[in-house]
C-alpha cells in the first residue's frame, strides 16, 4: 500500500510538472500567450487528473469529486471568499470601468477563469492533496499542495505578498477539502473568487 501511495503521489506531481515544462519554452519564445498557455495547461490538468484517477482504479470521490460533504465544503469556502471580497471593497473606491464594451471578451474571460479554477482545484486540492494524504498524511499533503498552488501563480501575482496571500487562500481551501473530503465546494468558491478578483474588480470595476 505504501508503494502504491508513493507511486500515485509521484504520478500526481508529474501531472502538474509535465504540462508546465512543456508550456514554459513556448511562452518564453512568444509562441503562446499567457492566456492561451493557461488554457492549455488547465485543460490538461483536468483531463490528466481524471484520467490518472481512473487508471489507478480509484473513484472520483477519492479526489473529492462527490456530493458527500458538499454543503460544509461550499459554505466554509464561500465564507472565506466573502471575507476577502468585503476587505477589497472596504480598502478601494470602486466604480464601473468606462472601457467595457466588447462582451465577447467578457464571455471569454468568464470561461477562462472558470476553467482555471476547475483545473487548479482538481490538480492541487484533488489529485495532489489526496494522494499525498494517503502516502504521508494530511500535514505533508497540505504543505505540498499549498506550495505548488502558490508557485503556479507567480506570473499572475508577481510579488511576495501576492504569492503569500494566494498560498494562504489555497491552504485554507486545502484544509476544507481534507476535512470534508470534497472539492466541489472549493471549486465553486474558486470560480467566485476568480470572477470577483481577477475579472470583476480588475476588468469591470476600477479604483
Amino acid at each position: 500500500m505504501d508503494n502504491e501511495s508513493w507511486l500515485e503521489s509521484l504520478e500526481a506531481i508529474l501531472v502538474f510538472v509535465v504540462p508546465l515544462l512543456f508550456i514554459i519554452p513556448f511562452y518564453a519564445s512568444g509562441f503562446v500567450t499567457q492566456v492561451s498557455g493557461e488554457f492549455i495547461m488547465y485543460t490538461v490538468y483536468f483531463a490528466g487528473s481524471i484520467g490518472l484517477t481512473k487508471y489507478n482504479r480509484r473513484s472520483l470521490a477519492e479526489i473529492g469529486l462527490t456530493r458527500k460533504g458538499l454543503l460544509p465544503s461550499l459554505g466554509n469556502s464561500l465564507l472565506l471568499v466573502l471575507a476577502f471580497a468585503l476587505t477589497r471593497f472596504m480598502v478601494a473606491d470602486l466604480k464601473l470601468s468606462p472601457h467595457v464594451s466588447l462582451w465577447e471578451i467578457v464571455a471569454f474571460n468568464l470561461f477562462l477563469w472558470a476553467l482555471s479554477g476547475l483545473g487548479q482545484e482538481i490538480i492541487f486540492r484533488g489529485l495532489i492533496l489526496f494522494s499525498f494524504d494517503r502516502w504521508k498524511g494530511w500535514k505533508v499533503a497540505l504543505l505540498v499542495s499549498t506550495i505548488l498552488f502558490g508557485l503556479v501563480h507567480v506570473l499572475r501575482y508577481p510579488s511576495i505578498l501576492g504569492i503569500v496571500l494566494v498560498g494562504v487562500l489555497g491552504g485554507f481551501w486545502g484544509w476544507i477539502a481534507l476535512k470534508t473530503k470534497n472539492i466541489v465546494g472549493t471549486t465553486i468558491a474558486h470560480f467566485l473568487f476568480n470572477f470577483l478578483f481577477n475579472f470583476l474588480f480588475a476588468f469591470l470595476l476600477t479604483s
